[in-house]
């Protein structure tokens, strides 16, 4: 009995403690349903079950998609947060070397290694 109290306060602390941090660094805008800085109070005092509503409610989830939209389309983990359009509208380079632009540059430094 005691090593299941032991068990579950270790998990209880690691829980909140990972809320916390996730909570902290996750982008303010991207918080729901409460604003980040309460959103911290809630995990501080509350917590066990104020980590718990954080991860179930308050964490930014970039894999929930109601619209339809891939991942890389909505700006989620595949672009890193960033939205995968470039500026023509169609669908951003996957690496610099199929980047035109970076390519144009990269052959102009050749030309004129001076720079």
């Amino acid at each position: 009995m005691v090593v299941f109290s032991v068990l579950l306060t270790l998990v209880s602390i690691v829980v909140w403690v990972y809320a916390f941090f996730d909570a902290v660094t996750a982008r303010a805008e991207e918080v729901r349903h409460l604003p980040k800085l309460v959103w911290l109070a809630v995990i501080l005092l509350g917590f066990v079950v104020g980590a718990l509503l954080w991860l179930l409610l308050g964490r930014p989830s970039p894999l929930i998609d109601l619209g339809g939209a891939p991942p890389s389309a909505r700006g989620g983990l595949l672009t890193g947060g960033r939205p995968a359009h470039g500026a023509s509208g169609g669908a951003a380079p996957l690496g610099p070397d199929d980047d035109p632009e970076f390519l144009r540059r990269l052959d102009e430094r050749r030309a004129d290694p001076e720079e």
